[in-house]
């Protein structure tokens, strides 16, 4: 579920959900992953509510605690795949984020602002690092970029909310990791980020992909144009204008 302003955001340590995300890829964990769970794989008791938190509000982890579609694909993706598939999920956790910055180059006062509607505020600097230390973990940031944007401890801040009119979103083609403004397809930045974001992981035209990577995306899609566009029982904009067309 991508993270939003409406519930609180994962604040746990990055290292905590990529060591559980690489357990379960090379050891696999026990389901449901409860507190007990996170204490056999090292984490520490001050840490387990907060990364169970993470894990189910980054999608990994069901209601239930048991891993969902998304950790298991991360789970059997090839190697090859694998760090492409860690964007594609960040792109799609993190779209509500993404449509002001650019992970891999934004600054720590632009993704801190980014993160200054969320929930807690107490914890919106434990967010950011989260947030850039995954993105890194994945490729799409350098470790000198990580380094230059370190969050500040200890200074206060002011938490105004964020309207999305207040800031100007980001072009798709400059927001996506490794995805060069040339190749950006007509009318994608009208889309919403989630989506935009999916759509763009699509291999180069010409190239093929494995019928397993293909269903993933297909099965991801589905569920990402469901929270792009709820569905109603019917347009009432478009009967709405034919009645008056009518009249």
């Amino acid at each position: 579920m991508p993270v939003t302003t409406e519930s609180p955001g994962p604040y746990a340590p990055a290292s905590a959900i990529i060591g559980l995300i690489e357990r379960h890829r090379n050891k696999g964990l026990p389901s449901p992953v409860d507190g007990e769970v996170l204490g056999r794989a090292g984490i520490s008791d001050s840490l387990i509510q907060r990364t169970l938190q993470a894990m189910q509000t980054l999608g990994l982890l069901d209601e239930d605690k048991r891993p969902t579609d998304t950790l298991e694909g991360l789970r059997k993706a090839p190697e090859s795949d694998y760090k492409i598939r860690i964007i594609e999920w960040l792109n799609i956790a993190y779209a509500d984020a993404l449509a002001f910055i650019e992970p891999g180059t934004a600054d720590e006062t632009d993704i801190r602002d980014a993160f200054r509607s969320y929930k807690p505020v107490g914890q919106q600097d434990r967010m950011v690092t989260l947030f850039i230390g995954l993105y890194t973990y994945a490729g799409a940031r350098s470790e000198r970029a990580a380094r230059q944007a370190p969050v500040r401890k200890g200074v206060p801040t002011k938490p105004v909310p964020i309207t999305r009119s207040a800031r100007q979103p980001v072009s798709l083609s400059s927001r996506l990791p490794g995805v060069p403004s040339s190749v950006a397809p007509l009318g994608m930045n009208a889309l919403p980020p989630a989506l935009a974001g999916l759509l763009a992981s699509l291999p180069p035209q010409g190239e093929s992909w494995t019928n397993e990577r293909r269903e993933a995306f297909v099965k991801t899609f589905s569920a990402v144009l469901d929270f792009c566009y709820p569905t109603v029982l019917s347009d009432n904009r478009n009967n709405k204008a034919f009645e008056e067309e009518r009249e």
